[in-house]
């Protein structure tokens, strides 16, 4: 029987016990910390998952960093009443384990959280490469790059940063999570280059899918409501995602011929790369290198933990990579030649490798198909 302990949640707490899960109910977040603190002392049983309500932001990346402290294994998972993105998205990138909404009926939810026994196999499974760790000549190639380009390119962030703000309305800047270096969770930053309602446009473009040209069984996903799951410039919910996977168990890119959800300096930015600059943060913090994989959207991640595949994850994650500069563009590129790239990149990546990568990058920017 799963124990679960439920912040400020009275009504989920009943549905819970009455599908035959175990509940302890707690009125502030700092009673069930001092809860979870008691039983990792004594030794006691510590529950599969927590589920709390997110009023604000603070309240559950408390909790989240509390059972971090610890090293508990436990799901933090975070509820609100009415479907809140900028909720769901801080959650992933503070390492909430999921989102729940009020949207949700119980049999969703309680599959759910059946579900987090999986994640935790999925996470056992890929445990030997979280200890993938950056070589030293690599950081201290990343940080002397990513700094100076910082410096030489920030009058071209001000313009570009201009540019989207008076192309369209919306944010300059695009984030979500991504896993890269080890299956290592991230915020990954872009320049914003579609439209703020994209998602919502995703449903009407299905014949538009660059990989389903050679996979006619292939279909994106269609909005609708329920559980969203966050995808590379979209979301897609969870029944939808559930549907895409029976179908094309291998397939884990999709990619659009030009796309109308693009705006005009959207076009500009992504065919000439500008829209990746940011990601120059991203090597500054850590998360990624100047050369190396691709990181990948949660739920394409998430597809590719088989031993044929996991190895792509022991390379760092980078900006530009072996790919990028051997089949970017190309209309007839596959995933599976994409994953390959990968691979070997990992498994023969060098100094001496990083710099023909370098090198060949420019001209790899420039692409010529709008893909």
């Amino acid at each position: 029987m799963k124990e679960l302990f439920v912040i400020r949640l009275p009504h989920l707490e009943t549905a819970l016990q009455s599908e035959g899960f175990k509940t302890y109910y707690f009125e502030s977040v700092e009673r069930a910390c001092l809860a979870l603190y008691k039983r990792k002392e004594t030794g006691g049983r510590l529950p599969q998952a927590v589920l709390s309500l997110a009023e604000n932001t603070d309240s559950y990346i408390h909790l989240i960093d509390f059972v971090k402290k610890y090293q508990s294994k436990i799901h933090v998972i975070p509820f609100t009443f009415q479907k809140n993105k900028g909720v769901m998205q801080k959650a992933h990138e503070h390492g909430a384990s999921d989102y729940f909404n009020d949207s949700m009926n119980l049999e969703q939810i309680t599959t759910r959280l059946k579900e987090l026994d999986n994640w935790r196999q999925y996470e056992n499974t890929t445990k030997k490469y979280k200890e993938c760790k950056i070589p030293t000549w690599k950081r201290t190639f990343d940080m002397m790059v990513a700094g100076t380009l910082l410096l030489i390119l920030s009058p071209l962030f001000l313009f570009v940063s201009l540019a989207i703000k008076l192309s369209s309305k919306g944010p300059v800047f695009y984030s979500s999570p991504r896993v890269g270096t080890g299956y290592k969770i991230f915020p990954f930053y872009k320049f914003r280059s579609m439209r703020v309602n994209a998602d919502k446009m995703l449903g009407d473009m299905k014949h538009l899918n660059h990989y389903a040209q050679a996979n006619k069984d292939i279909e994106i996903p269609v909005i609708k409501d329920g559980p969203l799951l966050i995808g590379d410039d979209t979301m897609i919910t969870e029944s939808e995602f559930e549907h895409k996977r029976k179908q094309e168990e291998k397939e884990a890119f999709v990619k659009i011929q030009n796309d109308p959800r693009i705006t005009k300096i959207g076009h500009f930015i992504r065919k000439t790369s500008i829209d990746e600059l940011p990601q120059l943060v991203n090597v500054l913090l850590g998360h990624m290198s100047i050369v190396g994989n691709r990181p990948l959207p949660l739920y394409e991640a998430e597809k590719l933990t088989t031993d044929q595949w996991t190895r792509r994850f022991m390379a760092p994650a980078g900006i530009t990579g072996l790919w990028q500069v051997t089949e970017r563009g190309k209309a007839s590129t596959s995933e599976d030649s994409r994953k390959q790239l990968d691979i070997e990149y990992a498994e023969k990546f060098s100094l001496w490798m990083d710099l023909k990568i370098l090198f060949k990058t420019p001209l790899a920017a420039i692409q010529q198909e709008k893909v």
